[in-house]
């Protein structure tokens, strides 16, 4: 899966705009919708780049033979040459991955003269059904992602093409660059912004269209960059998957400024300097990235490369204290806990992005255990406590190391009018054996329900038998599950990628403390 259909599905508020840039964008949505709109679209060009920039990002050699056989894999969904580009099937995330040419880097892995001229075709084909503007593939942001994709990776696909193919090809590219000049500040949230600018600056640079706009757009760079950014390097959305790919982002441009001869705004150059350890800090022993919600899959490779290039050495940081996250490591293994409640967004029968009080993921060796483990708590009138904003919380989180392994505690009160509960979680990851244990503590002063979610990795098959349960690796690892509480059920759930989850159910009653022990033990 590229980041890139990760930004599609995490939620980010949208950025507060003026009254008149939303009057403004409702004119221009008016006018683009007019067929004499695509007139305004015309003009001159020249049909070469005055710049090459490198794109040094990896591809997947297995997706991109997918591609030539006439499949697309978009994250967990798919769909056949012949139904592109507009698949009913497919989600608008998964459709927003199929416009922006991300998987062009496959067809690269690829590598076969085959390979470009499915590229070619597929460019072709898309410039001969979306002519004109139209809602989704005419997206600021969505433009700014293929833009910079198509320059990128000219050298692939375009370096070797006919005179009748480089026509179409930088006549689209100009009508397109023409639309983005005018709508990129339409993207509603920071990182969606920043995919739009990201591909105007590619398209000022390489073709040196409407240079005198550069300084300009420069200058909105960096507000942008400073505005999304935390002093501890975290983005503002506490996207895990955002923080990669907003750093890749920003060492792209760094190169490509470098490479045009032109200074770099300050804070780019920071950002990379502070944003990069928290990729570290966020990377399990797998290689991929933390992902606090549903799973996604990240290249392990793609992390090597914007670590490598953003050219900052350094162990991970233990926290992150204005993201909000924790990293506890033992010789056995990491975990990596949430420590900013974050409301869920009732009802919360699903695993929601971005959300949770202590949740946390878990690796061992160097395989991906629990990609999401949080508690829910239900009172008896329906109420999901952790979808209460509470103004009176009171939070603390204690991240201890010590000889015999990792440990990591929190505590979090919330005082609500419709209801008060106190939470406390402690996780315990043993460096000799392999032990991780945990510790529930929960207080409500209204009766109410409970269930500690443990999501374990697509890749893992979880079974129960009597008041154990088992899971194993591919490889036959075997891991136990205990606890003192023995309402235990699995189920399957229907993410991106469909996985176990593992319920630890009870009731609590009114103002009495509940404790829940559980541990897993490894063969």
């Amino acid at each position: 899966m590229s980041a890139y259909l990760h930004l599609q599905q995490w939620p980010v508020d949208p950025e507060k705009t003026s009254v008149l840039h939303a009057v403004n964008q409702k004119i221009r949505l008016v006018w683009q919708n007019n067929p004499l709109y695509s007139l305004s679209l015309s003009g001159r060009g020249t049909p070469n780049l005055k710049l090459i920039p490198s794109d040094s990002w990896p591809g997947s050699l297995t997706e991109g033979r997918q591609i030539i056989e006439g499949k697309f894999v978009l994250g967990s969904e798919s769909t056949l040459l012949q139904h592109l580009w507009y698949p009913k099937h497919l989600s608008n995330a998964a459709l927003a991955e199929l416009h922006s040419f991300e998987w062009l880097r496959n067809l690269r892995a690829h590598g076969e003269n085959i390979a470009r001229r499915t590229a070619r075709q597929l460019i072709l084909n898309w410039i001969d059904r979306n002519q004109n503007w139209q809602t989704l593939a005419w997206r600021p942001d969505i433009i700014g992602n293929r833009l910079s994709n198509w320059i990128g990776l000219y050298d692939f696909f375009c370096a070797s093409a006919d005179e009748a193919f480089r026509y179409q090809f930088f006549k689209s590219l100009y009508r397109q660059a023409r639309h983005l000049s005018r709508c990129w500040m339409d993207a509603p949230t920071s990182a969606q912004k920043l995919y739009a600018l990201h591909g105007l600056i590619h398209v000022i640079i390489c073709l040196e269209h409407e240079k005198h706009r550069l300084p300009g757009l420069l200058n909105h760079l960096d507000k942008l960059v400073s505005r999304q950014i935390f002093a501890d390097g975290g983005h503002c959305s506490r996207s895990p998957i955002l923080q990669l790919m907003v750093l890749r982002l920003l060492i792209d441009l760094k190169a490509l400024l470098r490479q045009a001869g032109i200074t770099l705004p300050n804070s780019v150059n920071h950002a990379i300097q502070i944003m990069a350890p928290l990729v570290r800090l966020f990377r399990h022993t797998d290689g991929g990235i933390a992902c606090f919600g549903p799973y996604q899959k990240i290249s392990p490779n793609l992390v090597d490369m914007v670590l490598t290039l953003s050219d900052v050495r350094g162990r991970p940081p233990q926290q992150a204290n204005e993201m909000g996250y924790e990293r506890a490591t033992a010789k056995t293994g990491l975990i990596l806990f949430n420590k900013t409640p974050t409301l869920l967004r009732s009802p919360c029968n699903n695993i929601e992005e971005g959300t949770g009080i202590f949740n946390f993921e878990w690796s061992s060796a160097k395989r991906r255990i629990i990609t999401y483990a949080d508690v829910v708590l239900q009172s008896d009138r329906g109420l999901y406590a952790q979808a209460l904003k509470s103004s009176h919380g009171h939070l603390q989180v204690r991240n201890k190391t010590h000889i015999e392994g990792a440990l990591i505690e929190g505590d979090y009160q919330s005082h609500h009018p419709t209801w008060s509960f106190a939470q406390a979680r402690s996780l315990y990851l043993n460096n000799k054996e392999l032990d991780f244990r945990g510790e529930e503590v929960v207080l409500s002063h209204l009766p109410a329900m409970f269930a500690l979610r443990f999501v374990f990795h697509p890749d893992l098959r979880v079974t129960h038998h009597g008041k154990k349960i088992y899971i194993e690796t591919p490889d036959g690892q075997r891991w136990a599950f205990m606890s003192n509480c023995t309402d235990m059920h699995i189920e399957q759930l229907d993410t991106s990628y469909p996985a176990q989850m593992l319920l630890v159910m009870g009731h609590l009653k009114a103002n009495k403390t509940k404790k829940i022990r559980w541990a897993f033990w490894g063969d």
